[in-house]
């Protein structure tokens, strides 16, 4: 049998120095009635918790959570005040939740998310959704993210599997009431787009965990701009179902309303249109109104909330000007309580005082990285008067930034043909990432290719926000040594393999995947960055053009300059140094201490990796061959934290190659960066296992792309 269960927690009253909340009580009840509806959520259960204390909470959790079995859907909802500690520890209040007057939170007093955390991963059900509407929310996902069960089966009418968690704010916002409101911003809109079907794409009759946000983030983001809704998603959990739509005429009417919603309000044309449209549909003017005003209040309250803050800095300046730090100060307050944007702001301050001068951060309101990107000059070493081969005898270090000196009239961006890297980053202050320890567990094979082995490891990581709630993670690779190349004797090695050399590579970050679908979309838009080449004329819009239908899955069909484009605009986005590895940072991470033909091993399995399993490698046997890509992340990692460095897609690297030899000294590299072609590595889901070794490289034009070709990123920035 197959439930739907709920528990629903709100938290409005409090101990010492923290303020009651008058909106969670409202926010359990209006939940419970949208999901317990038969018509709109169709839970089986819905357990409500209100006030409760530190005992009452952790009881009900854990009970709620030891029921469910496997084919279940449970779905959490908290709203209330989230507090963190001074190491960052993440805590959901209760009602006996106080702060000491040193204003750190009494921990004894409240739940901190680690116990949620292994209460959800004990759950057997195979859909978690999280939702939480409080400060800090996204401290919650963070440690949230390997809770995922590859094994189980997909009720189609219960849509994806995994977890997801949708929080009010991220953990520098605010989740925060509103005068007058009955229930807060996030809830209110979480309900209207379940109740009134509005978060339902259009000829869609249910809504999934990611319609969901999307619809309370394009909400919020007019009505209260600076919480910034976020969502954090693995395996399908975007796709979870959490409630279905009953069409009928007064939700035609309300699609027809956001359509014709432009710059805030409806234009006389919109209004004409939605005439004919209430009287095709049969509604009363009346009800036809009532929506209408629904739709656009988030639109007016921004432009209340911009009123009352223009009247205020009006008012400061008539008293005095300059403005005092007193007066700074409160209308600082302000803004955060009616959550405005610095943007939101500076256009009122611009008008009132003539210069924008309020919205400006303050060198200690934030982290400030001071070290600032140096533009790379191309490399003036001359070649080497030694020979290949008495050179291989001595380690090479790798250069962190290599240039590109294309000669090739190929069409391409033109950012392809300077620095890899931006060369020049907007002199700015950036603020430094939070990292944190990743652990994972590591497998080892026999000569068969049965695991023999589980490995613990960990690895420091942290975390990159592309918007839309969509993250990238990147994983600390250590500087060390290594022996590039095939090994004597290698099964299936090719010429280009040898001779094996020592290389010296010192530390940098990597991508913790394949960058998907959804990462590309959140940082380049849905717009193409390049156009596939055939002779003269243009091939048809590549996928990643097309509506994203598998976020988690790699990003394919890429040219090497598409993804050259990507790591620019992250670079610039974020000031750290973003590209591409070298063949040689591929490798040393790909192989993370192996010195086998792949890191897992003498071989390599369908279940270790994406590849043709119909084909096989030593004494390994025969397995599925999956014929498309997986999501990141679906296999065993390697000691590096490293997800997918065999198979599943083919990844573009920085330089290209002539031979091995050659390609390993810092002036080879840089004409093999000249070359028409770039190297690829790793394999992919249509290659046979013998091209997912470590030391496989292939070469293809960086102006083409195939549905097998994605990319990997690299950070050089080793002080993080």
């Amino acid at each position: 049998m197959v439930r739907k269960i709920a528990l629903l927690i709100g938290v409005g009253d409090y101990g010492a120095g923290l303020k009651s909340l008058r909106c969670p009580v409202n926010g359990v009840e209006a939940m419970r009635s949208v999901l317990s509806c038969p018509d709109i959520g169709g839970f089986d259960q819905v357990v409500t918790l209100v006030n409760p204390d530190v005992g009452e909470m952790r009881s009900r959790i854990s009970e709620v959570f030891a029921q469910l079995t496997k084919k279940d859907l449970i779905f959490f909802y908290f709203t209330g005040h989230g507090i963190k500690d001074m190491t960052g520890e993440f805590y959901l209040t209760t009602a006996q939740s106080e702060l000491f007057e040193s204003g750190r939170p009494n921990a004894g007093k409240a739940v901190e998310a680690h116990f949620l955390r292994r209460e959800l991963s004990n759950a057997r059900a195979e859909r978690k959704v999280v939702v939480l509407d409080c400060c800090f929310g996204a401290a919650f996902a963070d440690g949230f993210l390997s809770m995922d069960d590859s094994s189980v089966d997909v009720e189609a009418h219960l849509g994806g599997k995994g977890w997801c968690v949708l929080t009010a704010s991220t953990s520098t916002r605010y989740a925060l009431e509103q005068e007058g409101e009955a229930l807060s911003v996030y809830t209110r809109y979480l309900v209207e787009g379940m109740k009134t079907g509005g978060a339902a794409p259009d000829g869609q009759d249910f809504i999934s965990a990611q319609n969901l946000h999307e619809y309370v983030k394009a909400q919020v983001e007019v009505a209260a701009p600076a919480m910034q809704p976020a969502i954090f998603n693995s395996q399908q959990g975007y796709e979870i179902i959490i409630s279905k739509v009953q069409l009928n005429n007064e939700q035609r009417y309300r699609k027809q309303v956001q359509k014709k919603i432009r710059n805030g309000t409806i234009g006389p044309a919109g209004f004409a249109v939605l005439g004919q449209w209430q009287q095709r549909l049969g509604l009363s003017p009346e009800k036809a109104r009532a929506i209408e005003d629904e739709i656009l209040q988030p639109y007016r309250e921004r432009q209340k909330h911009l009123a009352l803050y223009t009247r205020a800095l009006e008012a400061e300046k008539s008293v005095a000007y300059p403005l005092d730090e007193v007066a700074v100060q409160d209308l600082k307050d302000l803004q955060r309580l009616l959550s405005l944007r610095d943007e939101d702001i500076g256009a009122v301050e611009k008008r009132v005082l003539g210069e924008k001068v309020l919205s400006k951060k303050s060198p200690s309101s934030e982290k400030i990285s001071s070290a600032k990107p140096s533009s790379v000059k191309p490399s003036s070493a001359k070649p080497s008067s030694q020979s290949p081969a008495a050179r291989s005898s001595q380690p090479v270090s790798v250069s962190s930034a290599l240039p590109i000196a294309d000669s090739e009239t190929v069409s391409q961006p033109a950012m392809a043909q300077s620095y890899v890297h931006p060369s020049r980053i907007k002199a700015k202050s950036f603020a430094r990432p939070k990292t944190t320890v990743m652990q994972f567990k590591t497998v080892k094979v026999n000569a068969r290719g049965e695991i023999k082995k589980q490995l613990r490891g960990e690895a420091t990581t942290f975390t990159e926000n592309l918007g839309n709630g969509v993250s990238l993670d990147m994983v600390r690779i250590p500087g060390g040594r290594f022996v590039m190349g095939a090994a004597k004797g290698e099964p299936e090695a090719n010429e280009n393999e040898y001779p094996q050399r020592e290389v010296v590579v010192p530390g940098f970050w990597m991508g913790r995947c394949v960058v998907t679908q959804a990462q590309w979309k959140a940082l380049m838009g849905p717009k193409a960055i390049g156009a596939q080449q055939s002779g003269n004329s243009l091939s048809a819009t590549p996928p990643f053009e097309q509506p994203l239908k598998k976020p988690q899955q790699p990003i394919e069909n890429i040219f090497w300059t598409d993804a050259v484009a990507f790591c620019q605009q992250l670079s610039l986005q974020t000031g750290r140094d973003y590209q591409l590895p070298s063949n040689a940072q591929w490798e040393y991470a790909c192989r993370a201490g192996s010195t086998t033909p792949f890191h897992f091993g003498e071989t390599l399995t369908p279940e270790l990796a994406n590849y043709n399993g119909n084909y096989t490698y030593g004494q390994g046997t025969k397995g599925l061959y999956r014929e498309t890509t997986t999501e990141v992340g679906s296999f065993s990692p390697n000691a590096f934290g490293l997800y997918d460095m065999h198979g599943n897609v083919w990844e573009w690297c920085l330089d290209g190659w002539q031979t091995h030899a050659k390609a390993l000294s810092l002036d080879a590299t840089i004409r093999g960066l000249a070359s028409k072609k770039k190297a690829l590595r790793g394999g992919s889901w249509f290659y046979l296992p013998s091209n997912c070794r470590s030391a496989y490289r292939m070469t293809y034009p960086f102006h083409n792309r195939t549905d097998d070709r994605g990319f990997r990123i690299i950070c050089l920035e080793p002080t993080l």
